[in-house]
């Protein structure tokens, strides 16, 4: 992106004229609310990417607890954990695409 004074090289005295001096200004209103929204952005993404960490690893141990209990007790099956980690990997390329977050 170029800058303002790059735009106008050559010919500064344009921006002493006030309908030029006033879309400088809108201009740089503009880019500060860009870098705001460009920050906000992966302010919000980090929250999701710490969301759905939480998320996997409180799968994992509830998965790995349920197993326990199967071993202990022998009531219940063994827990499949290639259907796990499979149901794992699909809620996270289900959340990248919602969120728009990228592996």
């Amino acid at each position: 992106m170029k800058s303002i004074s790059q735009i106008f090289e050559g010919n500064e005295s344009l921006m002493d004229l006030r309908p030029i001096e006033e879309l400088i200004d809108y201009c740089r209103e503009l880019e500060g609310e860009i870098l705001e929204r460009k920050i906000e952005d992966e302010y919000n993404k980090e929250q999701y990417y710490a969301q759905v960490f939480k998320d996997i690893y409180q799968s994992c141990d509830d998965t790995l607890k349920d197993d326990e209990l199967a071993e202990r007790f022998k009531e219940t099956p063994r827990v499949d954990f290639k259907e796990t980690i499979s149901n794992l990997k699909t809620y996270m390329l289900e959340m990248c695409r919602l969120y728009k977050l990228e592996l």
